[in-house]
C-alpha cells in the first residue's frame, strides 16, 4: 500500500510539473483578452474571419516569418511559417457565430507564451489600423475636403 501512494504521489508531482497552468493577457492597445494554456494562446474577436486572416497575413509580413502555407475559406484559415530559429508558427482561425472569429496562435514543438504574446499583438496592431482606416469620414466626389481658410466664405 505505501508503495502504490508513493507512486501516486510521484506522478501527481510530475503531472503538475509537465501541464502548464493557464494564464491570462490582455493587449494594452485594444483590450482584447487572450488565454495560453496548453502550449497555445487563444482569443475571441469581434470581427469576420476575412479581416482577421487579412490582420495576420500582414503580421506574418511584418515581423519577417517565412510562410510556408496560407490558406483561408468562409470558416477557417491558418497560416502556417517559420521563423528565424526554425520554429513552427501556427496561426488557425475559425469562424464562430455572430461574424467572430477564434484565434489560436502556437509556436515552436512546446509552445512559447512571449513569442505568442508578440503575434498576436502585432495581429491587433494591423486590426486597429484597419478599423482607424474604416473609421474616417468619407468625402463625395467634388465635395471640398478641407474648409475654406479663416476669414474667407466659400
Amino acid at each position: 500500500m505505501n508503495t502504490r501512494a508513493v507512486v501516486l504521489m510521484a506522478l501527481g508531482i510530475i503531472g503538475s510539473l509537465l501541464a502548464p497552468g493557464c494564464s491570462t493577457y490582455r493587449d494594452p492597445a485594444t483590450g482584447e483578452e487572450a488565454r495560453y494554456g496548453l502550449e497555445t494562446l487563444k482569443a475571441r474577436l469581434d470581427l469576420g474571419i476575412g479581416t482577421v486572416y487579412a490582420a495576420a497575413r500582414r503580421a506574418a509580413r511584418e515581423l519577417d516569418l517565412r510562410t510556408m502555407r496560407a490558406a483561408e475559406d468562409g470558416i477557417s484559415a491558418e497560416i502556417r511559417a517559420v521563423n528565424a530559429q526554425y520554429n513552427q508558427v501556427e496561426i488557425r482561425l475559425g469562424a464562430l457565430p455572430e461574424g467572430r472569429t477564434q484565434v489560436a496562435i502556437h509556436i515552436g514543438p512546446f509552445g512559447d507564451k512571449n513569442k505568442s504574446i508578440v503575434v498576436f499583438e502585432q495581429i491587433m496592431d494591423n486590426l486597429n489600423e484597419v478599423e482607424q482606416i474604416a473609421a474616417t469620414p468619407v468625402v463625395e466626389w467634388g465635395a471640398q475636403a478641407v474648409g475654406p481658410p479663416r476669414g474667407r466664405e466659400p
